[in-house]
């Protein structure tokens, strides 16, 4: 019996969390934790993290702050929202402290000179208030509410601002947070600690400094990796150990695997699994996990995120030749693809110059596409992101197959348009139990392969 959970038991919510910052079951990652640490401290260097969605940008990023007691305010961004929107939610952070005053990091005084301008300011904005369609409220951004305003406010408290999802917005915005961030270095000068740290997708670190060449050995980039399957499996540990929970090896293995060296699908996997054993918090007795709970996981993933397949694959099939691509994924035994082998996939009649290709598997591995391709540096291969999309995948193409089979008789196709979609009736799925039927089989027979090439790897190194 363990007193400890009896009396001082954790939520659920709070160590495994897919949709929030990991706090309690955080995994340090020394060598970026140095690096991020680095470049926060030093005067006037601007920030830029990139990575893949769900590799722990964000993440990485509070823990380091909050262990080195530094202030800051963060903004979000969405394709519609707009400089003078961001002006405004900055702004509206800094009013705990400027009118709260409640800070849990590092101690700081403000002017009464500055305080008297922001009290100014905010009387302005709430003045200015008008109304849209007799719903919307828009705020407008008063003419002394400057960036160079806005550093002042941020230096008085020594506190840096995050942008989160800077991809997200227009090119036309972002050349205007440019040149904030050329603002914020001179501003560095007076203020030693003022910073803008922006995060974003994979490619687009590169964005900011593109805009303006001065911004070059001024903006330090940091890419945030996927996690390695250790990890992952320390998160999984962790989680279950604070909840008072023993997970078998094999389910560890598992949610490894198909996690796909993504944080955020770690954490939902193992949410899901608690929550179907009704775990809402530390159990006072110990409690196994077994193997078998990771179907009722998969199951409730799937469920989730069967919509969002069918639209991405929808939207990729109506491109010329983007259901050849998926083809070639689905038709291959391998995990991981060349650029040849991928481009023999479309028929010549379809087939694209080498360039067009490139630029067309690029979008895929981009937010657009919710990060289908992954694309290896090292082995210059691209992979699917994610094993449930590619089960998905492959009871998708099973399906059109057969119909197809059936069209090709009816309508005694053409041998080269065999492989048309025909669009007007689009498949869709019945998620009943004959469907996680063969959707599971699918998801074993990817690890089954996978244990397979390590043991085949681990048998050529034996005899070496």
């Amino acid at each position: 019996m363990n007193l400890t959970k009896l009396f001082n038991p954790y939520e659920l919510n709070e160590v495994f969390t897919p949709n929030t910052v990991a706090k309690l079951t955080y995994v340090k990652r020394d060598v970026l934790e140095k690096d991020l640490e680095k470049y926060v401290s030093l005067p006037g260097k601007q920030i830029v993290i990139y990575g893949h969605s769900g590799s722990g940008k964000t993440t990485l990023l509070r823990n380091k702050l909050k262990s080195i007691k530094q202030n800051y305010i963060k903004t979000h961004c969405e394709s519609s929202t707009t400089f003078n929107d961001l002006i405004i939610q900055a702004f509206d952070s800094l009013n705990r402290f400027y009118v709260s005053e409640k800070n849990s990091n590092s101690s700081y005084s403000v002017s009464s000179e500055l305080k008297a301008d922001y009290k100014i300011i905010t009387s302005s904005i709430k003045a200015s208030g008008t109304e849209s369609d007799g719903e919307k409220q828009i705020r407008i951004v008063p003419p002394q509410l400057t960036p160079e305003k806005l550093a002042s406010f941020l230096g008085e408290i020594e506190c840096v601002w995050i942008i989160e999802d800077f991809h997200k917005i227009s090119e036309f915005e972002k050349k205007r947070i440019a040149d904030v961030v050329k603002i914020f270095i001179d501003c560095a000068n007076d203020y030693k600690k003022v910073k803008v740290i922006c995060i974003g997708a994979v490619g687009t670190a590169r964005e900011l400094i593109q805009l303006d060449s001065n911004l070059n050995n001024r903006v330090a980039e940091l890419l945030v990796p996927l996690l390695t399957d250790n990890e992952i499996k320390e998160i999984v540990k962790k989680g279950t150990k604070l909840l008072n929970l023993k997970a078998k090896d094999d389910l560890i293995d598992k949610i490894t695997y198909y996690s796909n060296n993504l944080a955020s699908v770690t954490h939902q996997i193992c949410y899901d699994i608690c929550f179907d054993k009704n775990i809402t918090k530390s159990k006072v007795f110990a409690q196994e996990l077994k193997s078998e709970s990771f179907k009722v996981a998969v199951n409730s993933f799937v469920r989730k995120n069967s919509d969002t397949f069918s639209k991405l694959y929808d939207s990729i099939i109506c491109t010329p030749y983007g259901w050849n691509i998926l083809k070639a994924f689905e038709h291959s035994e391998k995990e991981y693809l060349s650029f040849g082998e991928i481009k023999n996939g479309i028929p010549n009649h379809k087939r694209p110059d080498d360039n067009e290709i490139s630029i067309y598997l690029s979008k895929l591995s981009s937010v657009e596409f919710n990060e289908l391709l992954r694309y290896d540096r090292n082995s210059k291969k691209y992979s699917i992101s994610t094993p449930f999309f590619r089960a998905f995948l492959k009871m998708k193409m099973a399906i059109e197959q057969s119909e197809l089979k059936e069209r090709k008789q009816k309508r005694k196709n053409k041998r080269n348009r065999k492989y048309d979609i025909d669009m007007r009736n689009p498949i869709e799925f019945t998620l009943d139990d004959e469907f996680f039927k063969n959707y599971h089989q699918f998801l074993d027979s990817f690890i089954i392969r996978e244990l397979q090439i390590k043991e085949q790897i681990r048998k050529n190194n034996k005899r070496k």
